[in-house]
């Protein structure tokens, strides 16, 4: 992480799983299990990150507050630093972005972009040509973001998740030079608007990223 940034990123740990989830369950309406992170976790093909809060002593929003959200969802608990996750999957030439969250508190000041952007850099360190994702039909704060990370529209899952939302599949070629440099560019601006504004004040629009 560019030392101009407060935030962190850093590889998932099992013990960040139940914090996690309560941000999954704030996010989702058919959200994942704690069993399917830790199997994730397990696996060597997977790659899962997690955003924690600013290291410089910055406040936690007080809109509703980080501990008194987490309890409404899974009960009192000590408070943790995660405030988002990302996770990617590999095949062979192929890596898929399989989930992306930011907890409501800490949304609308882009880091989901910065999460959307980790994966992406972490991606083509494995040599990857394409990366895919799903999301929902629904979510054009999602889809908007990714069309900026040049992901196009490739067909419709239909009645893909649980409660029976179709889902957009988009991809991305990333294997020329052109798109590095697209991501340099775009990792340069996200740097300036989050250097720009104030740390945790967020704005909860109803959207995870």
């Amino acid at each position: 992480m560019n030392p101009l940034l407060s935030y962190t990123i850093r590889p998932m740990e099992p013990g960040d799983v139940s914090t996690v989830v309560a941000i999954e369950r704030l996010s989702f309406p058919t959200p994942w299990l704690a069993s399917s992170f830790l199997y994730e976790l397990h696996s060597t093909r997977s790659y899962y990150y997690v955003l924690l809060k600013p290291e410089m002593g910055t406040a936690v929003p007080s809109r509703r507050g980080w501990r008194h959200l987490l309890r409404d969802v899974m009960g009192p608990t000590e408070e943790s630093q995660v405030i988002g996750y990302v996770g990617f999957r590999l095949q062979p030439t192929e890596a898929h972005i399989s989930t992306i969250a930011v907890h409501p508190d800490w949304r609308g000041q882009g880091l989901g972009e910065l999460l959307l952007l980790t994966a992406m850099e972490r991606a083509l360190e494995q040599g990857v040509h394409v990366v895919t994702l799903e999301v929902r039909s629904s979510n054009e704060v999602a889809q908007n973001l990714y069309r900026k990370y040049g992901f196009r529209f490739e067909g419709v899952h239909r009645g893909y998740y649980r409660d029976g939302e179709d889902a957009w599949l988009m991809e991305v070629e990333v294997e020329q030079d052109a798109y590095r440099v697209r991501l340099t560019g775009l990792r340069w601006s996200l740097e300036a608007r989050l250097r720009r504004q104030p740390v945790g004040v967020g704005q909860n629009d109803g959207d995870t990223l």
